[in-house]
C-alpha cells in the first residue's frame, strides 16, 4: 500500500495546532494516529497548563515548597525547563509567572479563564530552578518555596516533541506536530525535506522557508500576545529575566525570532534567547549548529551561517541542542 499524507487541526494550549502524518497503514491508521495526537495534547495541556486549578503546574506553584507527585511528563518538562535555562545563561528563564501576572497577563487567550495562578503570598522576586529536587524514583517534585513556574512556550515545543514521537512509535513513518508554530517533525526524512514557511509578524507574508529532515522549528516574538492595563500601559508577554520587564522595544531590537533545532523544545528556547538578547545571540546559536532568523523592529531580517545550512535543505536538523 502506498505511503499517503493524512491532516488534522484543531485548537489546544490556546492556539492552532496541526499534525500531518504518511502512512503505508490506511485511513483507519491514520484516522486513530490523528486521534492519539489530540488525546495526548490534550493531556499534557491539562497536566502543563497554569489556567487549570488541577494541573500539575498550579500544584506546584501552589505547594510552597512541599514535595507534590506529578505525571512523568511533567518530571520531562521541568528538566527540559532547567536544561534550557543552564543552555542560554538563564535568558531563557520559566520562572517568571509572578512578574508576568503582575503586568496583567492572568487570563487565557483562548478561554478567558482565570485561575490563582500565583499564591498570595508569593514574593515579588521570583525564584529558580536550580533547587528543583525529583523523589521517590521520579513521580514526586520539591520546587523551592519562592518559584512558582509557567510552561509557556517551552510547554508547546515538548508537547509537539512528545506527540510527533509518539506517532512515529505508533505508526506514522514521518510526522509533523506544530502547535502555535512550534513544530517537531519526526520519523523517515523526505526526501527534499519538510518545507516550513516563517511570516513575518507584522506583514503577514513570507520572509523565509526552511527543509527540514527531522528536528524542529519554533518562533518567538513580542507581536504575538500583547494587552493594554487599565492605567493604558501596553505589555507583551516576553520579559527580560534581568530587569522582569517586557523585553524593550526599538528599531534595533528583535521583534520576532525563529530557531532550528533538534527538537522543538529547544528551537523554543534558543527563539526566547534570540528575542531576549537580540541580534548578538545569532553567533551563540551558530556555535550549538543552531539555525537563526530574526527581525528587527526596522524590518531589517538577519540570518547566522547555520540557517543558510537548513534553508538549503541540505541536511536535517540535528538530534541535540
Amino acid at each position: 500500500m502506498p505511503t499517503t499524507l493524512h491532516r488534522g487541526s484543531w485548537r489546544a494550549m490556546g492556539c492552532s495546532v496541526v499534525v500531518e502524518i504518511a502512512t503505508a497503514g490506511g485511513r483507519a491508521l491514520a484516522g486513530q494516529l490523528l486521534s492519539d495526537a489530540r488525546r495526548t495534547i490534550a493531556r499534557l495541556e491539562q497536566r502543563w497548563s497554569r489556567f487549570r486549578e488541577d494541573s500539575d503546574i498550579c500544584r506546584l506553584n501552589r505547594a510552597g515548597g512541599v514535595p507534590t507527585e506529578v505525571d512523568p511528563a511533567t518530571i520531562t518538562l521541568l528538566e527540559a525547563m532547567v536544561a534550557g535555562v543552564a543552555a542560554t545563561a538563564g535568558a531563557f528563564d520559566p520562572t517568571l509567572l509572578a512578574p508576568l501576572v503582575g503586568l496583567g497577563y492572568q487570563t487565557s487567550w483562548e478561554a478567558g479563564r482565570t485561575v490563582d495562578v500565583v499564591p498570595p503570598t508569593a514574593p515579588v522576586r521570583r525564584g529558580t530552578v536550580e533547587g528543583i529536587a525529583v523523589h521517590r524514583r521520579g513521580s514526586v517534585v520539591q520546587l523551592p518555596p519562592d518559584t512558582t513556574l509557567d510552561a509557556g512556550g517551552i510547554g508547546k515545543g515538548l508537547a509537539a516533541d512528545l506527540a510527533a514521537d509518539r506517532l512515529v512509535r505508533h505508526g506514522a513513518s514521518t510526522a509533523l506536530v506544530s502547535i502555535g508554530g512550534d513544530l517537531k517533525i519526526a520519523g523517515q526524512p523526505l526526501p527534499a525535506g519538510w518545507p516550513v514557511n516563517i511570516v513575518h509578524p507584522t506583514h503577514d507574508e513570507p520572509i523565509a522557508q526552511v527543509a527540514i529532515g527531522s528536528g524542529g522549528v519554533a518562533t518567538s516574538g513580542t507581536t504575538l500576545r500583547r494587552w493594554t492595563t487599565t492605567d493604558g500601559s501596553e505589555h507583551h508577554h516576553l520579559l527580560d529575566p534581568l530587569t522582569t520587564r517586557p523585553v524593550a522595544g526599538g528599531r534595533r531590537a528583535v521583534i520576532q525570532a525563529t530557531a532550528v533545532a533538534g527538537t522543538a523544545a529547544w528551537a523554543e528556547v534558543f527563539a526566547t534567547m534570540l528575542v531576549v538578547r537580540g541580534e548578538p545571540a545569532l553567533a551563540d546559536l551558530e556555535r550549538h549548529g543552531i539555525g537563526g532568523l530574526v527581525v528587527r523592529g526596522d524590518d531589517e531580517v538577519l540570518t547566522n551561517d547555520a540557517w543558510a545550512t537548513f534553508a538549503a535543505g541540505h541536511h536535517p536538523a540535528r538530534s541535540g541542542a
